[in-house]
This record gives structure tokens, sequence and C-alpha cells, in this order.
């Protein structure tokens, strides 16, 4: 999914934080598609099968997105670290031990599937499922990563944050 960060950096970026459903409905709308969700919207971003036309509108979309917060205020790059400051806060106040088993369990789950595939022990073109695990794995380690040791961009400073 990082190229539609690319392509469609507020649909991208709300896709995954506080403000997923409002980038759901904007895709939804442009793409036609009834009761949408994060899963549909991912699927049909990734499928492919995209046509010139629906790009060109995803593209307006995002523009006129990126123009409605700017007009409510709201910035969605704040809104994200937001989220995971009070998550990091919650586990400093609350001492929860599930963070860290699930951190663990992701972790070895992610690298014992890397070993199987480098020893040519797992193949993945011989299971899609495989296909959709490693990716499911490798996106939520980047979120362990994210959780523990802060996000892979600068957070604004003090001097710079306006």
């Amino acid at each position: 999914m990082d190229w539609v960060k690319q392509i469609l950096p507020t649909i991208g970026q709300l896709l995954g934080g506080p403000l997923g459903a409002v980038a759901v409905s904007s895709v939804a709308g442009v793409l036609g598609i009834s009761e949408p969700t994060k899963a549909k919207i991912e699927k049909a971003l990734t499928s492919g099968q995209l046509t010139a036309e629906q790009m060109a509108a995803l593209q307006q979309a995002d523009l006129q997105l990126k123009t409605k917060m700017a007009e409510m205020g709201i910035k969605a790059e704040e809104l994200q670290q937001v989220d995971r400051a009070s998550a990091r806060t919650m586990q400093t106040q609350t001492g929860s031990w599930v963070p860290a088993a699930l951190a663990c369990v992701v972790t070895t789950g992610f690298f014992g599937i890397l070993i199987g595939l480098m020893t040519g022990d797992l193949k993945l073109w011989d299971n899609a499922g495989l296909t959709l695990l490693i990716g499911s794995l490798s996106t939520s380690w980047a979120a362990v990563v994210s959780f523990y040791y802060g996000a892979s961009h600068a957070a604004p400073t003090p001097d710079t944050k306006k």
C-alpha cells in the first residue's frame, strides 16, 4: 500500500489512522463500492483493476479531502502522532503484558516465515495464504517497531511546528 500513499497521499495517510472512515467513504464514493469497509477499499486499491479514469477521480477526491481537512483545521499527521502517543501513554500507565506478547508473536512469526522462505522450506507460489500472511505480518511488524521505537519519519520539533 506504499504506492497509495505516494499517489493518494491524504487518503493513504488516513486509511491507517483515526480518520480511516473518512478515507473509506471518499474512495467508496468514487469507485461506487456499496457497504464500504477498509478491507474492501484496500482490495480495490491494490487489485490492479483501476482504470485511468478511476485513478484521476481518486486523485481529485484526494485533493478535495485535503482541502476540506485544511478548511476544518485538521492535520492528519498530528492526529496520527497523538494516536501513537496515547497508545504509548496507556501502555506506560497500565503496564499491560498484552502489547509485549503480541509484539513477540508478530516478530517471531514474521522472521520465522522469512527464514522459511530464505531456506526454501516455504514457497510463496505454492500457497496464496502464505502470501497474505507475510504481507499482514510485515505490516504488523512495522507497527510494532513504530510503537516501541517511534515512527520512521521525524516528528515536528517545536521550532518547525506551526
